[in-house]
């Protein structure tokens, strides 16, 4: 993703610039000098001819969704299981039911998006997260006696 930094239009008071990079509550809080400095380092590098900075933006979801598109045309799947209630997921969610797939999605109850709970429907399981520690127990509350 590309953020623009061009401060060619922007007082050195301002912070329109910095609310990009800077929570606004924590702009409130600064000197004006404060202010001042951090433009003038925009100021600087569009001297340089820098007018943007690249932040690598995380699509881990995207690379999930195209592997699990992968095992589906290569059919060597009839079972998926996601550990996410994000509802990037409802259309290849949606495809793989239709498709008569089974989908176990693993998630946090009451952070499942409403788009993936309204699959259910159409036979998507999904098992809450937090009910896994009623499997899971200390070696010493293990009765051996049983």
């Amino acid at each position: 993703m590309r953020h623009s930094i061009n401060f060619s239009s922007i007082r050195s008071d301002e912070t329109s610039l910095l609310e990009q990079f800077i929570r606004r509550c924590l702009l409130l809080n600064y000197e004006i000098k404060t202010i001042e400095y951090l433009n003038e380092k925009f100021s600087e590098m569009n001297q340089k001819g820098i007018y943007y900075i690249e932040d690598r933006k995380c699509n881990f979801d995207v690379e999930i969704g195209r592997d699990m598109f992968l095992d589906y045309e290569r059919n060597v799947v009839d079972t998926f299981i996601l550990w996410s209630g994000d509802s990037d997921f409802y259309d290849p969610i949606k495809q793989l039911l239709e498709d008569n797939k089974k989908v176990i999605l693993f998630a946090t109850s009451g952070r499942v998006a409403k788009e993936l709970n309204k699959l259910k429907e159409d036979g998507l399981f999904i098992f809450d997260i937090q009910k896994i520690r009623n499997f899971i127990c200390y070696k010493k509350q293990i009765d051996f006696n049983l």
